[in-house]
């Protein structure tokens, strides 16, 4: 059994070969981040995966919790997941830009919301899961209560970057990424996170859940995850 599956519920269509087509490094941070608390977690990039595939692993990982991330375009493939999976855990968990944005849109779907960055909301959900105390004392969540929304108090921004472990990336399909790239631009190529939040008003970016304090990762911690990228064979 798995504590946590996170999902990132991205379809790739046959017909689309856009440039913008990176592995979901938000999850891969949460990943780290609960796996250095000892949580068992499972993370399911959907970017490659049929629907029917995707739900098979998913179900297969027997989570306790199950995590999606929802952006404005995987808005209906999230809340379809959501209702095909909500017997599959004990807790179903949306975040990201959207759900932080407009968190009541998506508690008729899931069981909570997480508002923010998730790192540190994740682990205190698993924490108040195993031990039975509820949701009221999580920061940074949303969720009903007989009938009636519930918003807790905001969780603080993380100040220290570099005190995040870098993100999972042994847990993408680093093949079918290179393979995408090399087939449709001649290269291979990833992104790296070098900083949260923003204080430009910017509607397509993840400023809801960043802020706009702007905050860096030193060069060093940079360059350790630059290595990590050269070594899984990545060119740029």
């Amino acid at each position: 059994m798995t504590t946590v599956t996170l999902v990132y519920p991205y379809f790739h269509p046959s017909n689309d070969n856009s440039i913008f087509r990176f592995p979901p490094l938000g999850l891969g941070y949460i990943a780290a981040f609960l796996k250095s608390r000892d949580v068992s977690v499972e993370l399911v990039d959907c970017t490659f995966m049929s629907l029917p595939s995707a739900l098979e692993k998913i179900r297969r990982s027997y989570p306790r919790i199950i995590g999606i991330q929802v952006m404005f375009s995987m808005k209906e493939k999230a809340l379809e997941l959501a209702k095909l999976l909500r017997g599959d855990c004990e807790l179903l968990v949306a975040g990201g830009p959207l759900p932080t944005s407009n968190p009541e849109d998506f508690l008729s779907s899931f069981d909570v919301v997480a508002i923010g960055e998730g790192e540190e909301t994740m682990l205190e959900l698993v924490q108040a899961l195993q031990d039975g105390n509820g949701l009221a004392k999580v920061k940074g969540v949303a969720f009903k209560e007989k009938g009636k929304t519930v918003v807790n108090p905001p969780r603080g921004y993380i100040k220290n970057l570099d005190g995040i472990p870098l993100p999972d990336r042994d847990m993408f399909d680093n093949q079918a990424y290179k393979s995408y790239y090399s087939k449709n631009f001649g290269y291979t190529t990833t992104s790296v996170i070098t900083s949260r939040g923003c204080p430009f008003q910017c509607d397509f970016c993840s400023r809801p859940v960043f802020g706009n304090g702007f905050r860096s990762r030193t060069a060093p911690n940079i360059a350790e995850e630059v290595e990590t990228v050269l070594r899984l064979g990545y060119e740029r």
